[in-house]
């Protein structure tokens, strides 16, 4: 059973908001004091704990070490945790496994 990526939170869009007004009107990304005060945190850890999880997600990818050197990227399908490719090396059988002579 394949499950879906979880929706984004209203704080998570209202972040993603504010950087794509910032690229398109700027050409760069907001610092993590400006993402806050137009979102209403004041804490730049929560702020930057918003731009982590956007970032696990695939939706912003960070060019340089700032938050502010973020492009908008996109979504990457949700994977499973432990599951590999079964590619042309897999052996035989697909499983790694080779048959007995």
């Amino acid at each position: 059973m394949r499950r879906e990526p979880r929706p984004l939170t209203a704080r998570q869009e209202a972040v993603l908001a504010v950087i794509r007004s910032s690229l398109s009107e700027r050409g760069r990304g907001p610092t993590v004091r400006e993402i806050g005060a137009r979102v209403g945190l004041s804490s730049t850890s929560s702020v930057a704990h918003q731009l982590g999880r956007l970032e696990a997600r695939g939706l912003i990818v960070r060019t340089g070490r700032d938050w502010s050197t973020c492009v908008l990227g996109e979504e990457r399908p949700a994977r499973r945790p432990g599951l590999r490719s079964r590619g042309t090396g897999a052996g035989v059988d697909g499983y790694g496994r080779r048959p007995a002579s």
